[in-house]
C-alpha cells in the first residue's frame, strides 16, 4: 500500500506545471552620432563690463542700468541780488580805509559781475579817489588814474532803496555807461554830473 502511494504522488507531481523562467532582455547600445567633418568648436568669447550692462539693459528694459547722477546745475542768473544796503557803514570812508569795499564784500561782487572784463580798468581809475559819499538818498565814489585824469575817469552811484548800481567809466577818452539791474533808473548826482561833463570838456 505506501509503495503504491508513493507511486501515485510521483505521478501528480510531474503533471503539475512549471512556473515560466525570466528572459533575458539584450540592450542594443546606443550608437554615438560620429562628428561631423570640419566641425569647429567655438571658443568662449569673453564679455566685459560694458557688454553686461547693455545685456542687462536690454532684458530688464523696465529696469535699467543705473548711471552716475549729473553734476549739480550752476546756480540760475535769476538768483536774488545781495543788497548795497549793508554799505551803510562805509558811507564817509575811502575805499582802501578798512574794508576796501572796492575789491571785496557786496559792491566788489556787484561790480565783477557788472562790469566783467572792464572791473580791473574801474580799479585802475579808482587810484585817485574819494571817500563814498552820501546825496540824496544816493551814495557814489569817483576817481581817476593818476596823471591821466582827462582820459581815465570812474564815478560808481550806488541806489540803495533800489538796490540798484550805476557806473560810468572813461577809458582811453572813450565812455561807458552800465546799470544794475538792466530796468533800474539810477540818477546822477550833481557831482557826478559835474564831472562827467568837465571830463568830456576835456577829451578832444
Amino acid at each position: 500500500m505506501a509503495a503504491a502511494a508513493a507511486a501515485a504522488a510521483g505521478l501528480l507531481a510531474g503533471c503539475e506545471p512549471k512556473p515560466p523562467e525570466p528572459k533575458t532582455v539584450i540592450v542594443a547600445p546606443t550608437a554615438t552620432a560620429p562628428a561631423l567633418a570640419g566641425t569647429v568648436h567655438a571658443a568662449p568669447v569673453a564679455l566685459n563690463a560694458a557688454d553686461v550692462s547693455a545685456t542687462a539693459a536690454v532684458i530688464l528694459k523696465d529696469k535699467p542700468v543705473p548711471t552716475a547722477p549729473a553734476a549739480d546745475a550752476p546756480a540760475t542768473a535769476g538768483a536774488p541780488l545781495e543788497s548795497l544796503a549793508s554799505l551803510a557803514p562805509s558811507v564817509g570812508q575811502y575805499p582802501y580805509d578798512a574794508d576796501n569795499y572796492l575789491e571785496q564784500g557786496v559792491l566788489a561782487a556787484r561790480l565783477r559781475a557788472l562790469l566783467g572784463a572792464e572791473y580791473p580798468v574801474l580799479l585802475a581809475n579808482m587810484r585817485t579817489v574819494s571817500p563814498l559819499t552820501a546825496a540824496d538818498g544816493l551814495w557814489f565814489i569817483t576817481g581817476n588814474r593818476p596823471h591821466e585824469g582827462g582820459v581815465e575817469a570812474a564815478a560808481v552811484v550806488i541806489d540803495p532803496r533800489q538796490n540798484a548800481l550805476r557806473v560810468w567809466l572813461l577809458n582811453a577818452g572813450q565812455s561807458q555807461e552800465f546799470i544794475d539791474p538792466p530796468a533800474a533808473q539810477v540818477p546822477w548826482p550833481k557831482d557826478v554830473q559835474t564831472l562827467i561833463q568837465n571830463q568830456r570838456r576835456a577829451v578832444p
